[in-house]
C-alpha cells in the first residue's frame, strides 16, 4: 500500500471515528425533558446537555435550557457535514425549479382542446379533471394561449 493511500485510508477512518462521536453526541440531545422544581417549588422543563470528556458523551445532565456546545472537533466535523450536504442538494437541484413540483408541459395541440371545450360551456375544474391537472394550470395556460394569439396578431 503507497503512504498516500495508507494516509487516506487513515483520514477516511479518523473522519468515521468523529462522525460516530458526532451522532452519539446529537442523539444525546434528543433524550426526552424531564420536569423538575426551582427554587421558588415551580416546575420547569430540564433539557438533556451531554457532557464530554475526549470528545465522548460521559454522562448526561439535565439542566433549565438546552445548550449545544460541542468539543472543538466534532463542531468542525459538523460544520464540514452541513456543508457538504447543502453541496449535495445544490447539485441535486441544479436546473431544476427550488419551489413546487417541476412542471408539466402541455402541448399546443391540448391547450386548444381546452379552448374547444370551454366555449362548449365546460369549467376549468372539468377540464383540469379530464386531463389530471389542476384547474389552476388549465386557466394559467389559457390565458398565456390567449395572450400569446394576441400578441401575434397585433405584429
Amino acid at each position: 500500500m503507497s503512504v498516500k493511500r495508507y494516509e487516506k485510508e487513515v483520514q477516511k477512518r479518523y473522519e468515521d471515528y468523529l462522525d460516530n462521536l458526532l451522532f452519539e453526541a446529537l442523539e444525546a440531545y434528543k433524550m426526552p425533558e424531564k420536569l423538575g422544581i426551582n427554587h421558588r417549588g415551580d416546575f420547569i422543563t430540564l433539557y438533556p446537555n451531554p457532557v464530554f470528556t475526549d470528545n465522548k458523551v460521559s454522562r448526561i445532565e439535565y439542566k433549565p435550557n438546552q445548550i449545544v456546545k460541542l468539543p472543538k472537533e466534532l463542531a468542525e466535523r459538523h460544520t464540514i457535514l452541513k456543508n457538504e450536504i447543502a453541496k449535495a442538494k445544490n447539485k441535486a437541484l441544479k436546473g431544476k425549479s427550488k419551489a413546487g413540483r417541476p412542471s408539466k408541459p402541455f402541448a399546443e395541440a391540448v391547450v386548444i382542446q381546452w379552448i374547444q371545450l370551454r366555449e362548449q360551456g365546460l369549467t376549468y375544474g372539468e377540464i383540469a379533471k379530464q386531463f389530471g391537472t389542476s384547474k389552476t394550470t388549465v386557466s394559467n395556460y389559457l390565458k398565456k394561449y390567449k395572450k400569446r394569439n394576441a400578441e401575434a396578431v397585433a405584429n
